[in-house]
């Protein structure tokens, strides 16, 4: 059996900025760490888990799997938990799931760049997103349907964030959500709204991800 060696959690969440009491539970309870973005990131996964189980999809959420998602704040943070050996001293098993930020299909990614620098496995440690960012899964019709009278428009690498902060009304903008848009809308996607996002028509980004979380789970 893998030992664990003593953990001082409340210098490691000093260090992360996280508050003691909640980062000492967090990862004492956890069989697994799914490492995002930021809060947005972690509830649209939820989201995406709850709504492609109740269509049969995959059998458990990641709460029913113990799989804790963190916000680790971008791909700059990743070198704290690389400095301070964090992923080493907390014996879980990860998955790391960034913003490609890619302007274009062709661009490289820097994010990707900076986690294979940092020794991480690509498709085993961490995957990119295959749009820009994570706006960029909420399709524009969606959006038509939750705020009426808007007419917003933009492709898998548009800066759709930035897009929906300058839309130039200003009631439909503050409907929108502005550049808070994952925040005020993505909880509110249908199941049919997120296939049109995560699904090609040939394979589902969502379930690869999710596939990939679980073998990785049960090697462990």
């Amino acid at each position: 059996m893998r030992t664990r060696p003593n953990i001082d959690y409340r210098e490691l969440a000093n260090d992360l900025g996280i508050k003691p009491d909640k980062f000492s539970h967090l990862f004492s309870t956890s069989k697994f760490l799914f490492l995002v973005e930021g809060v947005d990131d972690a509830k649209a996964m939820h989201h995406n888990a709850k709504l492609y189980k109740e269509n049969s999809l995959i059998d458990n959420t990641f709460d029913e799997l113990n799989i804790n998602i963190i916000p680790i704040g971008g791909c700059d943070a990743i070198k704290h938990w690389v400095n301070l050996d964090l992923l080493t001293k907390l014996g879980k098993p990860y998955f790391i799931f960034l913003d490609s930020d890619k302007a274009t299909a062709l661009e490289e990614s820097k994010n990707e760049k900076k986690l294979l620098s940092h020794g991480f496995v690509k498709g085993k440690d961490f995957v990119i997103t295959k749009k820009r960012l994570l706006e960029n899964y909420i399709a524009p019709i969606a959006l038509q349907r939750l705020v009426p009278g808007c007419s917003i428009t933009y492709n898998d690498f548009d800066h759709a964030k930035n897009i929906c902060k300058d839309y130039p009304d200003e009631t439909i903008k503050r409907k929108l959500g502005g550049q808070k848009v994952v925040e005020r809308q993505y909880a509110n996607l249908t199941f049919n709204e997120l296939r049109l996002t995560w699904y090609d028509g040939e394979e589902d980004e969502f379930l690869n991800i999710y596939k990939m979380i679980i073998s990785k789970l049960q090697a462990s």
